[in-house]
């Protein structure tokens, strides 16, 4: 039977002949994108994609090669751009800070990838109290200009995340108790749409959008500029300590009895660290008075847990003091690095609990990895804010755990992420079994395996579903872009993950 080829062999031609497509089609994607922008896109033998490629801060990330990496300076230049991928059926990746840990985050294999470095304008408006702000810049970029100014922003932790992706994920800041989430500070977004427009979304222009912007991820378009909320500022009083391992139950109960403190005076803020290396644990606690006022008696039972070393000695600083001791703990050692989270209720015997199994699993990864469990506090939610969150005012104490660990070896990955898994696991059933539990993943902190957007409950995927479809009517984002969280339904097929273990 001449010309006669089995069906595995036409499966496999198939394949190949798909993938030759989107070799051609990235590589004439590249080629149009270098002859617009010619000082503006790396191919892979240029020492800017080196430079490029090497800023990421996750080695996990840094494996990755895209086709190109293209630097715009405007909203006009990511439009070009952005309408080229969706034409041309090409896939894109998106990086802001670079900050996110696991692989395809805001990087790719092949493909186009943007690179908002070059989006880094800050203007401040002292008449509207904002500062328009590009969305690569870096929180450290951004406070150390509007300290200059006495105003504040509220922003990240770490100063060397990006804007975009801390906004795009919520955001956690030492506002958290004042003055809610990140996203909820920011009075209008610029952003690209697939379609090559660029539109404006605040509470009067595209309302809908504005929503599922807060919350809803890299769904719906590109963001360029975000108007953020500026407040006046004059200074913090903090600092960082090193407390002893054996004293991790008293610096639990400390930091949970913090939190009820703050329903009073939310003008504070506190993060606990607990790392676990080579054997032993050690115990960092930040202490953050967003006024500057020294040794305020709220802080005294925190104070209060034998210190070991005084990292950053209790003192008046600013807010870039406290964020670049964070970036420089979070540092680029050529580790990868992995986290996941679980919301659950504040409760010290539980948390407790936590760090017993938490050590339990890193001792399986010893030899060649570093654990943390943070505990960080939810922000408040207020009666006026829009976001797609699953939290009213008035909630409970609900706070994030975040899992982190560092490796060396790609080798070694499926053994953390295979620990990880398994204490995720335990932690949320635990939880269940003590009525603590609460579906909400914090996207900042979760891991490639879990299911952001549908932990916010039936109602909110179901209208980011809809905001996206209205927006994205090719649904580009949900095909082409690669990296952050899918919207998943039964119009919107997101990528495979396992929701909440």
């Amino acid at each position: 039977m001449t010309g006669w080829v089995p069906f595995a062999q036409q499966e496999t031609d198939s394949r190949v002949a798909e993938g030759q497509m989107k070799d051609v089609g990235e590589h004439y994607a590249a080629v149009e994108l270098a002859q617009l922008f010619p000082l503006q896109v790396f191919q892979e033998k240029d020492e800017e994609y080196k430079a490029v490629q090497n800023s990421y801060w996750s080695g996990c990330q840094k494996d990755l090669r895209p086709r190109c990496f293209f630097q715009p300076h405007n909203a006009a230049e990511v439009a070009k751009a952005l309408s080229l991928c969706a034409k041309a059926n090409v896939a894109f990746g998106v990086k802001s800070g670079g900050h996110g840990h696991f692989a395809g985050q805001s990087c790719l294999d092949g493909g186009i990838q943007f690179d908002l470095a070059k989006l880094n304008s800050i203007t401040i408006n002292r008449e509207k109290g904002t500062a328009l702000v590009g969305t690569g810049s870096t929180w450290r970029a951004v406070y150390t200009k509007l300290q200059k100014e006495n105003l504040m922003a509220i922003g990240g932790r770490s100063a060397d995340v990006g804007l975009g992706g801390f906004l795009i994920g919520g955001g956690i800041s030492f506002y958290a108790a004042e003055r809610g989430w990140g996203i909820n500070n920011v009075r209008s977004i610029e952003i690209v749409l697939a379609s090559g427009k660029v539109i404006t979304a605040s509470e009067d222009s595209n309302p809908t959008l504005f929503r599922a912007l807060q919350g809803g991820g890299a769904n719906f378009g590109i963001i360029t500029t975000y108007e953020l909320i500026t407040i006046p500022y004059s200074g913090m009083w903090g600092g960082r300590t090193i407390l002893n391992g054996k004293y991790s139950d008293d610096a639990i109960q400390a930091w949970c009895d913090f939190q009820f403190r703050l329903d009073e005076d939310p003008t504070g803020h506190s993060i606990i660290i607990l790392t676990w290396e080579n054997g032993f644990f050690q115990i960092m606690q930040y202490i953050v008075s967003t006024k500057p006022i020294a040794d305020r008696p709220m802080f005294d039972q925190l104070r209060s847990i034998p210190v070991d070393e005084y990292p950053i000695p209790l003192k008046m600083l600013d807010y870039t003091d406290l964020a670049s001791d964070i970036a420089d703990l979070q540092g680029d050692h050529g580790f990868r690095v992995g986290c996941a989270t679980l919301t659950v209720g504040l409760d010290v015997d539980f948390l407790k609990w936590v760090l017993v199994v938490f050590e339990e699993e890193m001792k399986s990864l010893w030899e060649f990895a570093r654990g943390t469990m943070e505990y960080h506090c939810l922000p408040r939610t207020f009666e006026q804010t829009g976001n797609v969150y699953p939290f009213q005012a008035g909630h409970r104490k609900w706070l994030v755990l975040m899992l982190g660990v560092g490796w060396m070896g790609q080798e070694n990955s499926e053994k953390v992420y295979s620990a990880q898994k398994r204490l995720v696991g335990r932690i949320r059933a635990e939880a269940i079994e003590r009525g603590l539990y609460h579906p909400f993943l914090f996207a900042n902190y979760a891991a490639h395996w879990q299911d952001v957007i549908g932990s916010y409950g039936p109602q909110n995927v179901k209208f980011l579903t809809q905001v996206s479809e209205e927006y994205d009517p090719d649904q580009v984002f949900q095909r082409l872009h690669q990296g952050s969280y899918k919207i998943k339904s039964p119009t919107l097929p997101g990528v495979e993950s396992e929701p909440h273990l």
